[in-house]
């Protein structure tokens, strides 16, 4: 790998910062961030691309220590967060409107690997940690959107249901649509409602999704209603904190959560990482 000094980077980091700032000026400039806008596609999908990609920590120093992108990492996460809302939902109801689609066609979506990669290191992790007698509770899932595709593999692969719980009107229909249509409205249940508000008493598995604003809320929902709950919670690191905000592991760990464990990105395919937690018994 190219070496990056903290005083002069290489032509790859320099070309990153250039990425990142031309990256966000598209998605200040541009008001429609929908996949039918190509201004927007394009450089989304080349920005991803590059945040999959390997750094040494002495690059990722570099680059978010950097003025041009630290000024605008804020701005950037929350046109980004946009651009994947509308994506998803575009997506979702473009799946339903298709004839002959059914779980075996959500299998050929785009983004199917990269989510089967990133639920099964999770489910790696929860193998390790879980409690024997919690092998078959059923999941809520958190900030499930439109297109619940790790809902739908945890479902898959765990045996269990799942509960998406999710804010927006228009992405609870959009996924209760497309549960519908693929036969698992049964097993992976739409819930319209506010993670900080849901009642988790009856589960003990509890997965928050990278987009879900204000966890430490959700958090306190889950030590009120069910403190013995499992929590995993999507986070980013290194450079992928250019698209998804990281959480803040220390104020978990003051608020008395435990680590049980974590997975980390995979190069080239998942930029997600998550983290398990428990509260400390008091």
């Amino acid at each position: 790998m190219e070496y990056c000094s903290t005083t002069e980077p290489s032509k790859r980091i320099s070309d990153l910062i250039a990425l990142v700032i031309e990256t966000y000026d598209v998605l200040q400039r541009e008001s429609d961030l929908t996949p039918s806008n190509s201004a927007i596609t394009k450089p989304i999908s080349i920005f991803t691309e590059a945040l999959r990609q390997i750094y040494t920590p002495e690059e990722v120093k570099y680059v978010m220590g950097n003025v041009e992108v630290a000024t605008r990492q804020k701005g950037l996460l929350a046109k980004l967060s946009e651009a994947e809302y509308l994506m998803e939902l575009f997506d979702s109801r473009h799946l339903c409107e298709q004839p002959e689609f059914g779980l075996a066609s959500l299998f050929q979506y785009k983004n199917w690997r990269n989510y089967d990669s990133l639920v099964g290191e999770e489910l790696k992790q929860l193998r390790r940690i879980i409690r024997s007698e919690e092998i078959s509770a059923p999941i809520v899932f958190v900030g499930s959107g439109p297109l619940p595709l790790s809902a739908v593999l945890l479902h898959l692969r765990w045996n269990v249901s799942v509960i998406c719980v999710d804010m927006d009107p228009d992405a609870c229909e959009a996924a209760s649509s497309l549960m519908e249509r693929i036969h698992l409205s049964d097993n992976v249940h739409v819930v319209q409602g506010d993670g900080a508000e849901f009642d988790y008493a009856s589960y003990q598995h509890v997965f928050i999704a990278s987009l879900v604003t204000q966890k430490d809320k959700t958090l306190e929902q889950i030590r009120r209603t069910n403190p013995n709950a499992l929590v995993a919670i999507r986070t980013a690191e290194g450079i992928r904190q250019l698209m998804y905000e990281a959480i803040n592991e220390e104020a978990i760990a003051a608020a008395g959560w435990r680590l049980l464990g974590r997975t980390s990105p995979i190069a080239n395919r998942v930029i997600n990482s998550a983290r398990f937690y428990r509260l400390c018994p008091e």
